[in-house]
């Protein structure tokens, strides 16, 4: 019954967003290849490097609210993927496809990293924002986790 109902939920989704679909299905193990062997700084670099080239004009926050319905629309296909995906991202694998995937489509948004101390233990957490919003976590999630004072830019790509 679960498999029927998914199959149903798919084939409702837009030409659009199955191929956001299909990307962050991809995207997702990728990372998390790259990141385990080449490190979070090259992938950084180079997802900021070929998005810039993929798209060169990056849109600035839009008031009309296009982008961000379209923002909205790629959280949900790398959530999907990421749920029911064969891979098991964890938050930064998950932050870093959806900005990789949001700047590809000329939108700008950052990524932020968090850091708390709990129970002795360190702990870090990754998330992105689109115009000054958080996309993919809880709205209050710089409350729980101090965030870096300014978005990550990757390294050799220069800042809108």
């Amino acid at each position: 019954m679960l498999i029927v109902s998914s199959w149903g939920k798919l084939k409702k989704l837009s030409r659009a967003e199955l191929q956001l679909l299909t990307r962050a299905l991809f995207l997702l193990p990728l990372t998390a290849l790259w990141i385990k062997f080449w490190g979070f700084k090259s992938l950084y670099s180079t997802m900021g490097r070929a998005s810039c080239k993929y798209n060169s004009q990056l849109i600035p926050v839009d008031a009309s609210g296009v982008c961000r319905s379209q923002a909205d629309i790629t959280v949900r296909m790398v959530s999907i993927a990421s749920r029911y995906g064969f891979y098991r991202p964890n938050c930064l694998q998950r932050s870093l496809v959806l900005w990789w995937l949001l700047r590809t489509q000329g939108m700008e948004s950052d990524l932020r990293i968090g850091v708390r101390k709990r129970a002795g233990r360190f702990e870090a957490h990754a998330w992105v924002e689109y115009a000054g919003k958080v996309l993919n976590d809880r709205n209050d999630i710089d409350r729980h986790f101090a965030a870096f004072s300014s978005a990550i830019e990757p390294f050799g790509v220069k800042a809108l």
